[in-house]
């Protein structure tokens, strides 16, 4: 896939308007397969702090998603959405952070997206079925909306390695 391949993907005309959270998660949750160099490139052409903001918006909303009971994976994923938030910042400041931020954002997006393995049982019906984190997240939130309920087992996805680790001061 190529930039334009990748703006279609998004319905956006440039760049420049990857402005909105759904942008975001489109770009998380895709199938598709995007190339560094294109996503890089895209990432260079977009606003600095947009991305920073879309970046925290889109881990802080994903955490709703995260059940009350899964305190260990709530904690990874929070400290990945806070390694992620600290890069798009690095970012902003030198070519080095973007690539790092590159990086980050395919290693996660692979994780979240198809690497992650997340066992669900269905409260009423006891069938079991295996998810990816983007998936397992999805039923839980639909939970609160009145779908079925599920029991999730996150611990085969704790595997997680921060690599940029942030540092608060």
């Amino acid at each position: 896939m190529d930039i334009d391949g990748l703006l279609r993907l998004l319905s956006i005309e440039t760049c420049e308007n990857f402005t909105f959270f759904e942008y975001y998660a489109e770009l998380v949750e895709t199938e598709s397969d995007i190339p560094f160099e294109t996503l890089y490139e895209f990432f260079s052409r977009t606003d600095r702090n947009t991305l920073a903001e879309l970046t925290e918006g889109y881990f802080e909303e994903t955490l709703s998603g995260v059940p009350d009971d899964q305190t260990e994976f709530y904690a990874l994923f929070d400290a990945i959405g806070g390694n992620m938030a600290w890069l798009s910042k690095t970012a902003e400041e030198e070519e080095r952070g973007l690539n790092m931020y590159t990086e980050e954002f395919l290693r996660f997006r692979q994780w979240y997206t198809q690497e992650g393995e997340v066992h669900c049982e269905n409260k009423e019906s006891r069938e079991m079925s295996e998810a990816t984190i983007c998936e397992a997240l999805a039923l839980s939130r639909l939970e609160k909306l009145g779908e079925p309920d599920y029991f999730f087992d996150f611990s085969d996805c704790m595997d997680y390695e921060l690599v940029h680790r942030y540092f608060v001061t």
